[in-house]
């Protein structure tokens, strides 16, 4: 039993990294350009999914930060819907 969690969990981390490495260029690109608020809320609902993951954390954070005061609502909106998602995770 204690092996097949332990495969599982390795299976989570190579997920994560994976999708840190999918998501990085993307966000990379949405931080060069302004994009709509439907291309950006598309990118954050894709992003909150693995936001667990510290560095893909960092990298909503990054689009969060780049979009405050260009989509206020959109980005509060994300910022909520993360502690909601993964407040009681992180404590």
């Amino acid at each position: 039993m204690d092996e097949r969690i332990y495969r599982i969990a390795e299976h989570v981390v190579e997920i994560h990294q994976k999708a840190y490495e999918v998501y990085l260029p993307l966000v990379e690109y949405v931080c060069s350009r302004i994009v709509s608020e439907a291309e950006l809320s598309h990118l954050l609902d894709y992003l909150l999914d693995f936001a667990c993951d510290e560095k893909i954390l960092g990298l909503y954070k990054k689009v969060c930060r780049k979009y405050l005061y260009v989509y206020p609502r959109c980005i509060k909106f994300y910022i909520e819907a993360y502690w909601e998602m993964w407040e009681d995770e992180n404590k």
